[in-house]
């Protein structure tokens, strides 16, 4: 066999140990993922129930607040209210993947309307939709997350797939590839050997 090929035999014997390796941390990393999005998506649910639950008691705040003034009256309100609410995002890493991280500040809740043609109902209807913000923050915090772990979790399981079905078959064929024809090559050599030697006992 030629030197060449010795040394891609030994090349692929590398890559081959280095293709194991990638695929148990690939591995590794599959089994991590699906921990942090089980856990991801736990969180999720439990705070679509805590989130369900605020909206449901602002909005029956509201619809009493409703009755009680008058469906002008909510509208004027709302529209005296400044705005007190900011939200930022920041990319954070989850087990090697971007993971989008919500979050906001908010002033607590303080009418701003005048008392004439307001009341108390329409008070509590405010602070309860300012109580829901910060629920609504983790909400989508969690979401997003769960959206890019799903994606990390399909990219890293196609990465997986391609070595277990085609990098790993691909370098084990031509070791063998390269293996019998070392063989061959070492049958023939002792073939030639047996018979110089043959030859020279004949002399």
């Amino acid at each position: 066999m030629s030197g060449a090929d010795r040394s891609r035999l030994a090349s692929l014997r590398e890559e081959r140990q280095a293709a194991l390796a990638g695929r148990d941390a690939l591995e590794q990393k599959l089994e991590l993922l699906r921990r942090e999005l089980l856990q991801r998506t736990a969180r999720r649910d439990r705070l679509r129930t805590d989130v369900a639950r605020a909206l449901g008691d602002a909005r029956a705040a509201l619809r009493s607040a409703t009755v009680e003034v008058g469906i002008d009256a909510v509208e004027a309100a709302a529209l005296a209210q400044p705005e007190i609410a900011a939200v930022a995002v920041r990319v954070e890493s989850a087990v090697g993947v971007p993971v989008p991280r919500l979050t906001g500040t908010a002033e607590p809740f303080r009418a701003c309307y005048g008392p004439a043609g307001t009341a108390a109902s329409l008070d509590a209807a405010g602070r309860a939709h300012a109580a829901a913000l910060p629920l609504l923050w983790a909400l989508a915090s969690e979401e997003a997350a769960v959206r890019a772990l799903r994606r990390g979790q399909r990219r890293t399981a196609r990465l997986l797939n391609a070595l277990e079905k085609a990098i790993l078959p691909a370098l084990d064929r031509e070791l063998r590839a390269i293996a019998t024809s070392l063989e061959e090559e070492e049958r023939q050599e002792s073939v030639r050997r047996l018979a110089w030697l043959r030859m020279r006992e004949a002399r």
